[in-house]
């Protein structure tokens, strides 16, 4: 197994947009300090985490992600974060999102790199977030990221997708 997930992860590299790559380089910087970047999704800090959420997350930050995904419409991410894009466009750089918003982009951030990584391409987790999965009771993913309990479910299928557990 380790070394189908290390193909997928060279793969997983390679064709992930730079805005993506530049998002979660700066948002690791902010949980972690300037160190190697690890995954959103695998191993962070979950006090940090909190108190990035509480605090907010910077809306150039936001811009960043939400114009980072090949595929799924800025319109949408940004309904699924909750905020509008004039209010996006119209707060200068040091601007902050509100704990709610900053908490619904961390999530959509962190099962966006789950897919990523099980899927092997932003594109591939583009879709199948986009679409609706048969493990969710036939709701999209992307749908369910608005609250903690669907986060949860989604993460939780992701995993037994990347087992290859499908029950």
């Amino acid at each position: 197994m380790a070394s189908r997930l290390d193909t997928r992860e060279d793969v997983h590299r390679s064709v992930v947009s730079d805005k993506f790559r530049d998002f979660y380089g700066r948002l690791a910087d902010l949980l972690e300090g300037p160190k190697a970047h690890r995954d959103v999704g695998a191993g962070l800090d979950q006090l940090r985490f909190h108190v990035l959420v509480t605090r907010g997350v910077q809306k150039d930050l936001a811009r960043l992600f939400s114009s980072g995904f090949l595929t799924v419409p800025r319109k949408e991410v940004l309904r699924v974060i909750g905020v509008s894009e004039r209010a996006l466009l119209s707060a200068d750089e040091s601007a902050l999102l509100s704990p709610g918003a900053s908490d619904r982009l961390l999530r959509l951030a962190s099962v966006a790199q789950q897919a990523m990584d099980v899927l092997g391409s932003q594109e591939a987790a583009e879709a199948w977030l986009a679409k609706p999965a048969i493990g969710l009771d036939r709701n999209r993913p992307i749908d369910l990221i608005t609250t903690s309990a669907g986060t949860g479910a989604v993460k939780a299928l992701l995993k037994r997708m990347d087992y290859e557990v499908y029950v």
